[in-house]
């Protein structure tokens, strides 16, 4: 009986460091960064046609592979004069076309749509007040009148809208209607006199898409953007009132983001065709509200950085797409979408990642 009970632990030890062993590695090996053809749409093209340093590009990989501290990201793309020139899928090569949340870069694709609809006459201007469009939920919160559209896309409503404790109203459902929720919060700021960056303002805007187009704000932007660039691998996710969600709710691809991305990288332009007008292009890519905490600056839910010359979309966890028009160059970062909040990439270490990979184009 004393024998059996000393070698009872030792063989529960043993299978203890066999599982630990056998852990499944936060990345797969590494074996370069050639793209594939899968014919989305994307022009397959080389590093030394595009004029890329071939040597200096793998060793930024190489050392993204080694830097344990970048444990979440999944996907990192490089594409240059509209070509695609590098992918790696750091997870699983099925992240390819696998679709996944892209969270807050919905904001980004909310105001292109947005811009769209005023173009197209829908919308009449910017400032115009919120109540022209949501009359009837307005009229149950008069104290909101005095918020404009601009208000709403440069995040300066005045809502009392705090993401860290209130993001989960949407993504569990947890109130009837998305619109008179957002309206019924208290007003703890003038309209337009403080920014604060929240989940609750785009659900307004894309309830104002709704009610000025009469579609979905996912339908409209079907019509007039995703069909256009050719995105078709994606979902985007309505809340339960029927109001697509404005703040985070579309799932795609890298390469299909990429493709909202170059279109703003080639001032709003796809196969000769103007998809994004472009004085919108411009208003919505002009710096109008610094970000402190960040550094960095906001237009019309883009966030901009003027000392570098970068725009660029922001998701939680780590989605973001680069743009660098002194370049022609795009960079796509994919990453886990079920993460804290502390393991979020952070923008110190992805804008590390990307001026060096801007070095690396000549």
């Amino acid at each position: 009986m004393k024998k059996i009970i000393f070698l009872l632990p030792a063989v529960f030890i043993l299978l203890l460091l066999n599982g630990c062993l056998k852990e499944e590695p936060f990345k797969k090996p590494y074996t370069g960064f050639n793209p594939v053809d899968i014919s989305d749409g994307w022009i397959i093209s080389s590093l030394a046609a595009e004029h890329i340093d071939s040597l200096a590009l793998d060793q930024v990989y190489r050392d993204i592979y080694a830097d344990d501290d970048i444990w979440m990201m999944k996907s990192l793309l490089v594409f240059r004069n509209g070509k695609l020139v590098a992918e790696n899928y750091l997870k699983n090569d099925a992240d390819r076309t696998d679709i996944d949340a892209i969270w807050s870069c919905t904001k980004q694709v909310n105001s292109i749509i947005t811009g769209i609809a005023i173009d197209q006459g829908y919308i009449e201007s910017v400032e115009d007040p919120i109540g022209d469009y949501l009359t009837e939920q307005i009229s149950k919160h008069q104290d909101k009148s005095g918020i404009t559209l601009e208000n709403l896309l440069t995040m300066k409503s005045g809502l009392a809208f705090d993401n860290a404790n209130q993001s989960d109203i949407f993504r569990q459902h947890k109130t009837d209607n998305s619109i008179d929720y957002v309206l019924g919060l208290d007003l703890f700021h003038e309209p337009g006199s403080f920014f604060n960056y929240n989940d609750g303002d785009p659900q307004l805007v894309s309830g104002i898409v709704q009610e000025a187009t009469g579609k979905t704000l996912d339908e409209y932007g079907k019509e007039v953007l995703f069909d256009p660039l050719g995105v078709t691998n994606y979902r985007w996710e309505q809340y339960s009132d029927g109001i697509t969600l404005g703040a985070f709710g579309i799932l795609t691809s890298p390469r299909e983001l990429a493709k909202i991305a170059q279109c703003v990288l080639d001032s709003g332009r796809c196969n000769d065709q103007q998809v994004i007008p472009f004085d919108w292009w411009q208003e919505m890519l002009t710096a109008k509200e610094p970000d402190a905490h960040n550094n960095v600056y906001f237009g019309y839910y883009w966030w901009i950085i003027p000392s570098k010359d970068y725009y660029y979309m922001w998701g939680h966890g780590g989605q973001f797409a680069f743009i660098i028009p002194t370049k022609q160059l795009l960079v796509v970062i994919t990453s886990l979408t079920q993460v804290d909040d502390d393991v979020n990439l952070t923008l110190e270490q992805i804008l590390d990642i990307i001026d060096r990979i801007a070095a690396t184009a000549q």
